[in-house]
């Protein structure tokens, strides 16, 4: 064996990406090829490629199919629903500026909120459960009803307190869009307080709160009917916008051998609102795309073997007659 050949084997083995599509190449020749050998030495080799090329566009129907109800993890899917950044507004006291979102200006000043800290010491029995302080947001994770007697929910205009559970995607969405704007040097340099979300279709919390399930028939069957058919007939989903607030914290310098300090609001600095906007994605798009060529695929090979058997069959009655 020359030592060009040996070195163009090496090259195969060493470079993952054309040993990958190696291993594609034999594998269709070897399951695929194996078929149509089979085929071919029953039907013939033209019947026997559009038997196998049909046989294998049906299969992929159903697997594209079952993609399109169910998109795999891994696998042909389209983009995930995600908050994408519209605008970040400055709620500066010494300069106010309307912000561009409409639904924002909605949305009580955070110095008409109730302050958490008011909240905390009115309750000592809750302070003891967050001992580094806490935002209303943790308070509506663990204190939903205390939360409740001194936010009103007509005081939102239309928006809704989020628990800090549930306000992990919005929040890392807002983190990369400071980052993005440079609008502070890092993560460490402010802090996040509350987060609200305002629009998007209704949830069975919020239309039928005292739906909270049942141990033989869930609790409010006739509501959770209504809303099921009302969200199922709202074809147009509703835009869902949702606001991460955020605040500079005070310098602090880490003493050596400590544990870093815990973040301290500037209370003197302005609050900045990263407005986020719900993408639904299309999670769908691309297994549907997939379903639509396999069917075609399928229909066009399934017509040449009608015809083919329709021609096969009028050239054979018009052998008997002759």
């Amino acid at each position: 064996m020359s030592v060009n050949l040996l070195t163009v084997f090496a090259g195969i083995a060493w470079d993952p990406h054309i040993r990958g599509v190696l291993v594609v190449v034999v594998g269709v020749a070897v399951l695929m090829g194996s078929v149509y050998l089979l085929l071919a030495t029953n039907l013939g080799t033209r019947l026997g490629m559009l038997v196998s090329l049909a046989s294998l566009s049906g299969f992929m129907v159903i697997l594209t199919l079952i993609w399109w109800l169910v998109p795999p993890g891994i696998g042909p899917r389209g983009t995930n629903p995600s908050w994408k950044p519209v605008e970040i507004y400055v709620d500066d006291p010494q300069d106010p500026a309307p912000p561009k979102t409409a639904e924002l200006a909605r949305l009580p000043l955070p110095q008409d909120l109730p302050a958490a800290d008011r909240i905390l010491a009115e309750h000592p029995e809750v302070a003891a459960d967050f001992p580094n302080g806490a935002t209303l947001s943790d308070l509506q994770n663990s204190h939903p009803d205390l939360v409740a007697q001194y936010l009103q929910k007509e005081a939102l205009g239309g928006w809704r307190l989020v628990s800090s559970a549930s306000a992990g995607e919005s929040q890392a969405a807002a983190d990369a869009a400071l980052k993005a704007a440079n609008f502070f040097p890092d993560a460490t340099a402010y802090k996040k307080l509350d987060t609200f979300e305002y629009g998007g279709k209704p949830s069975l919390a919020q239309e039928c709160p005292q739906a909270k399930g049942g141990k033989f028939l869930p609790d409010e069957p006739l509501c959770r009917i209504w809303l099921k058919i009302r969200n199922t007939l709202t074809l147009k989903h509703p835009t869902h916008f949702a606001v991460v607030q955020v605040q500079a914290v005070v310098p602090q310098q880490a003493r050596p051998g400590e544990a870093p300090p815990l973040p301290v609001v500037d209370r003197n600095a302005p609050v900045v609102s990263v407005v986020l906007v719900r993408d639904l994605g299309n999670v769908r798009l691309i297994p549907f795309l997939y379903f639509v060529i396999s069917l075609s695929l399928f229909i066009f090979f399934a017509l040449v073997l009608h015809y083919r058997d329709k021609t096969l069959a009028r050239n054979l009655e018009a052998a008997k007659g002759a």
